[in-house]
């Protein structure tokens, strides 16, 4: 039996993180929650998740820092991040996808739009380890 995709979802919103919990809980997705910028660092690290998804606006650090965190880390920097956010001007989106961010939903969510997201860059993970494992063979 294939390993189910674990997500980590970053959000300071109890309302948000279970609006997106019920969403891929019921696509079969494991989740783990982190409702601050360190936490969602201290978890990643410690139980490295298939995908994260970040919100922005969070206090003390932000989405934009944390993204940064990951990328830097090798251990982390494969993981695809998307980011989530009430934010849907342009500036934000390119400043997510300069940070290293795969995608970007805007909220309110749209369950389909969640879900073909998070499948697809699950899925574009997953190959892009299979052809690292080809490389090292």
């Amino acid at each position: 039996m294939e390993n189910r995709p674990i997500i980590l979802i970053v959000d300071d919103t109890p309302e948000n993180f279970q609006v997106l919990g019920d969403i891929l809980e019921n696509e079969g997705y494991d989740l783990r929650i982190a409702t601050s910028g360190p936490q969602a660092l201290a978890t990643a690290q410690s139980f490295p998740p298939d995908l994260i998804l970040l919100d922005i606006l969070m206090p003390g650090m932000d989405g934009y820092e944390v993204c940064q965190q990951l990328k830097a880390n090798p251990d982390l920097r494969i993981i695809p991040v998307i980011f989530i956010s009430a934010l849907g001007l342009a500036e934000q989106k390119i400043q997510a996808f300069r940070e290293g961010a795969v995608d970007y939903i805007t909220k309110p969510f749209q369950t389909d739009e969640v879900v073909a997201r998070v499948r697809t860059h699950i899925e574009l993970s997953r190959l892009e380890e299979l052809k690292r494992q080809i490389a090292e063979r």
